[in-house]
């Protein structure tokens, strides 16, 4: 016998399920319930309970008629008549995620006088409508402002703020001329670029044309473009009751204990893996060229931001950095109050720093940055002086890894000298067991052969987007004999790199086409080898994505890799070392070297390349050295 506790479970399961209409106007209470788990609170999250009130599931309506749902902060003075400026936050997390995430930051803006709205994209938890990744997004936001403004509590002025997904979405907004939009933060937000110069792997999908197999991670938990909907018309309390009682519905936990990402065609890994329709499934059947990236909301050449940007993001977020330094490059030459900030810890980590900042593990020095009191500072700026206070704030602050010094400069790059690292060696360059060095002056001869096996890739160790744990001793892989390691002597003073670092190789294919997985690294005097930053390059796409040029087996090529900036001191008994494989995995696609679509196929060839560094040949690491 089914219970009558039961009964009302399952009845309020399916009600979940159930399509959601256009609700009837409520009132809004303002101290809803929250989570009884204390650390879901966003009130506690942000440390403000003795001085804010909580609003939940407060519905925002698009031009669309979608409903998007929010939850509001505000200094509790402000029940009376004062007019507060808002910060908006979009993300497609739980609540609880997006404010734990960067509680430090929105809960010193609250204590600055500063209203909060977070609210879900669309399609995502209790939001109405599909989830699909960088679209809508600019009149998703600019909807958003505009509720804001008709608020009674706001002043009419907004800021938008995010890290990661919640960034991304802030951005394009930020190209649009939006009233009420006052000024942007976006931190880990590269994802918003698609082609500009210096950067075109449309959103960061790819790096050099290959697919990014970590956002199939992310997508998987986080980006289904179905989700569980709230019942129509129901009572604001009920609203916010349900959305208390089944916080985390609509999270998936990803698929456990399963190596998923083996599984080949790769355009079915998701559905391999028992995951719900996803944005990934169509995104890895398209090619980078392919004309559908035009329906993407993403910052495209020609676009120019209309309000104040402050563009953060770290060293060891590798997949970002990349396009965040291009973004900045590209819109602080046409648009006005374009500011920098590049940090040296992992993804949305940066704030986190200590006296003696670990990256995984991997020492970068006393890295700390004070993040909160730049936010907040900007905003101040932007908001409550309406740009007139003169914002006391170097266009360009980063920090060098190991350097234990922030830097500040009026321009990125910096000042350097482009110094070659000529590639050479005598009996090969196949793992630590190799003599590849790194050297000054120009090769007389020499190539050295490695295979890429799609069947057994070279393992990803560290690198890539979105783990604490990104900086990885590499000698394990630098042990494999289908790994390159070029290294330089022993440096006998400190050497400073700062801007952008490029490799020219002159190679051939027995295949038609082929991957390069690059890796830079810093190698301690005790040995340690500590990836710095890593990218790849699709071979077909090696004179732009625009279009497919096959490579002929045999044939020998000039290929240059220009896809990496960085910014670190080297040490004394440091040696700077290079890394050179066919693969990178799982962070990235495996090449199967049929020169087909790849994202179909199954079937796999092994490919034998040659580096070729020679007086004619002259396959050389660049960088940029602070003189």
């Amino acid at each position: 016998m089914i219970s009558n506790k039961t009964t009302l479970i399952l009845i309020s399961a399916i009600a979940l399920f159930s399509d959601v209409s256009e609700a009837k106007p409520v009132g809004i209470r303002p101290n809803p319930p929250v989570s009884s788990n204390i650390s879901d609170n966003p009130l506690d999250l942000l440390k403000v309970r003795d001085i804010a009130t909580i609003e939940q599931g407060v519905p925002v309506m698009m031009r669309d008629g979608t409903r998007l749902l929010a939850t509001i902060v505000r200094p509790k003075s402000a029940a009376g008549t004062q007019k507060l400026p808002t910060i908006l936050v979009q993300t497609p997390y739980l609540i609880a995620k997006e404010v734990r995430g960067q509680a430090l930051i929105l809960g010193r803006l609250v204590r600055s006088g500063y209203a909060l709205v977070v609210i879900n994209d669309r399609g995502t938890h209790w939001s109405e409508g599909e989830y699909h990744w960088m679209k809508n997004v600019r009149a998703d936001g600019a909807d958003s402002i505009k509720w804001i403004t008709r608020q009674p509590w706001s002043d009419g002025g907004v800021g938008t703020f995010g890290c990661s997904s919640s960034g991304e979405v802030a951005l394009p907004l930020a190209t649009e001329q939006v009233p009420g939009l006052k000024a942007t933060v976006a931190m880990a937000a590269a994802t918003a670029y698609g082609v500009i110069p210096g950067f075109e792997d449309q959103g960061v999908f790819y790096t050099g044309g290959v697919p990014v197999l970590s956002w199939a991670m992310w997508y998987r938990k986080h980006g289904q473009i179905n989700h569980p909907k709230l019942p129509p018309d129901i009572s604001q309390q009920e609203r916010e009751a349900l959305i208390s009682t089944f916080p985390s519905l609509a999270v998936s936990s990803g698929p456990p204990d399963l190596d998923w990402t083996n599984h080949l065609p790769s355009q079915d890994m998701m559905s391999a893996a028992g995951a719900p329709l996803t944005e990934f499934d169509r995104l890895i059947r398209m090619k980078p060229n392919d004309p559908a990236w035009k329906d993407y909301d993403f910052i495209n050449a020609g676009d120019r931001m209309k309000s104040p940007v402050l563009h953060v993001s770290s060293w060891y977020d590798a997949v970002e950095s990349l396009a965040t330094i291009k973004g900045y490059e590209y819109v602080s030459a046409n648009s006005p109050d374009q500011y920098l900030v590049m940090g040296g810890t992992s993804h949305c980590d940066i704030g986190t720093e200590t006296a003696e900042t670990m990256v995984g593990q991997r020492p970068i020095g006393d890295a700390r940055f004070d993040i909160a009191t730049t936010v907040v500072k900007w905003f101040d700026h932007w908001m409550k002086k309406d740009g007139k206070g003169g914002l006391d704030m170097p266009k360009v602050q980063y920090y060098p890894l190991e350097s234990s010094n922030w830097t500040k400069d009026v321009a990125w790059p910096p000042r350097s000298s482009p110094t070659r690292f000529y590639l050479d060696s005598r009996r090969g360059a196949n793992g630590l067991g190799g003599d590849g060095r790194l050297m000054l002056s120009p090769p007389q001869s020499g190539r050295d052969r490695f295979k890429s096996d799609p069947l057994n890739p070279v393992p990803s160790l560290g690198g890539g987007c979105c783990d604490d744990n990104v900086g990885r001793d590499q000698r394990e892989i630098e042990k494999r004999d289908d790994v390159l390691v070029y290294t330089t002597e022993p440096f006998d003073r400190t050497v400073k790199i700062a801007g952008d670092a490029s490799v020219t190789l002159y190679l051939s294919s027995s295949v038609w086409d082929t991957d390069l997985a690059i890796k830079l690294v810093d190698v301690y005097p005790d040995g340690r080898a500590f990836n710095i930053l890593d990218t790849m390059k699709r071979l077909r796409y090696r004179n732009g994505i625009d279009r497919e040029e096959m490579l002929v087996p045999g044939k020998l090529y000039k290929i240059e890799i220009n896809s990496m900036t960085l910014a670190s001191h080297f040490a004394p008994g440091h040696r700077i070392r290079l890394e050179i494989a066919g693969s990178n995995f799982p962070l990235y696609e495996r090449n199967l070297h049929s020169g087909g679509n790849n994202h179909d196929e199954t079937k796999a060839m092994v490919a034998h390349n040659i580096v070729y560094h020679d007086a004619a040949h002259p396959s050389a690491l660049t960088l940029p050295v602070i003189d």
